[in-house]
């Protein structure tokens, strides 16, 4: 017989354990000065009329690349300021253009870039004649420019050892390095950012629980399931969210809404949580809790939802195992996931805080296999008609680091 070991020491994750599955590049000032180097000096030109761009007064927002397995993902949305000098015969004319969203979504064609342009010269019939062909040319030639930002922003940041390839010269940030679990530092809650929701009565004291295994820190992990510039890697859908207690949220693109309730980053966030799936009531919040515990190889997400409405179990199970779950397996960080639903409390008036869960009424297991499995267009569109969901895939790009 072997020896039996009974004192295991756990080690937290190695770099390479934590950095083989996921990577992240904050890339918002390299995205930044590119447009402002690439927009100045882009011309129109219409008879007797011409236009050009001649300096980007402001541009905010985010921009992040990040990695799994050699595999690129760019998400970036920022707002840009630009001013443009016309010439109509000898007059010369002056005026402003502003894009509020240059998005990936815009490169995927799931949306357009929207100009707004103005004069800040007096008006005159030059200044008409000038605004009007600025209004009409401008757009093709600064979509045009903004396509290229997404194959700039691959080619100088897909090296894995953040320098830049090319000789390009342009600045590169250093390479991500993930950071180890941090101590378990309360944020102290904030003043409040919008009203109380309304709460209707308690529906049921059921409750469902969604589990996985990850291949990442806990910290990283609370950085990529609660940072509004991360999520949409994983939920393909806007996210509007403040780790602030008392500030309200929006995620999947509105089709799941509450407020912050607890935040002890990077072990435990609590929320009260409403979905607009069918059989929902309107006026009812349950509330989510999420647990990150972090071992020696992996770190155990949990998803737990209480006052799920009668009858709506096995759909919620499932809602939520599409909403948080397949994102993240489509990202390669899932080893094993599994959920159940289970009681709380009989009474509609116990409050949640006091339920006791009861024996699980069911549990499923769901492994992956040696090799990951992709996740198919057809099934996240089924999940999102049998559950309300409103996840879009976007800014997905294939690439390969160089070794």
């Amino acid at each position: 017989m072997g020896e039996i070991i009974t004192n295991v020491e756990h080690k937290p994750l190695t770099a390479y354990q934590q950095t083989y599955h996921w990577r992240n590049k904050n890339c918002a000032p390299w995205a930044q000065e590119w447009i402002k180097k690439s927009l100045p000096g882009l011309k129109v030109d219409s008879g007797d009329v011409h236009a050009e761009i001649v300096k980007v007064t402001s541009v905010t927002g985010d921009c992040d690349l990040g990695q799994r397995k050699g595999k690129l993902l760019t998400i970036y949305d920022l707002a840009v300021e630009a001013q443009w000098v016309g010439k109509a015969g000898e007059e010369e004319v002056k005026g402003t253009v502003k894009v509020p969203e240059v998005s990936h979504e815009a490169i995927d064609g799931l949306s357009d870039y929207e100009y707004t342009f103005a004069l800040t010269s007096d008006a005159s019939d030059a200044a008409t004649a000038v605004l009007a062909i600025v209004k009409k040319s401008f757009p093709d030639v600064l979509s045009a420019k903004f396509n290229e930002l997404r194959p700039a922003l691959l080619e100088v940041h897909g090296a894995p050892d953040g320098t830049t390839p090319g000789g390009s010269g342009a600045s590169t940030p250093a390479s991500y390095t993930p950071a180890p679990p941090a101590s378990t530092a309360k944020v102290e809650p904030k003043k409040q950012e919008g009203k109380e929701e309304k709460k209707g009565p308690i529906v049921t004291g059921k409750a469902v629980e969604v589990s996985a295994e990850l291949q990442a820190s806990a910290e990283d992990l609370w950085g990529l399931l609660t940072e509004e510039s991360k999520i949409p890697m994983w939920s393909r859908s806007a996210a509007q969210i403040k780790m602030d207690v008392g500030s309200t949220y929006s995620l999947f693109g509105g089709n799941v809404t509450g407020q912050i309730k607890e935040v002890k980053k990077p072990e435990l966030l609590v929320q009260s949580w409403q979905t607009k799936s069918p059989g929902w009531p309107k006026d009812h919040f349950g509330t989510m809790k999420l647990v990150l515990d972090q071992g020696e190889s992996s770190t155990k997400a949990t998803f737990t939802l209480e006052g799920v409405p009668a009858g709506l179990e096995s759909d919620i199970e499932k809602a939520i195992d599409a909403f948080y779950i397949r994102g993240l397996k489509q990202m390669g960080l899932v080893l094993s996931s599994s959920s159940r639903s289970y009681t709380t409390f009989t009474s509609s008036k116990t409050p949640l805080s006091k339920a006791h869960p009861s024996r699980p009424k069911s549990t499923r297991q769901r492994r992956k296999p040696s090799e990951p499995e992709g996740i198919t267009t057809s099934q996240i569109l089924g999940g999102a008609v049998a559950f309300g969901l409103g996840a879009v895939f976007v800014g997905l790009v294939w690439n390969s680091f160089s070794r």
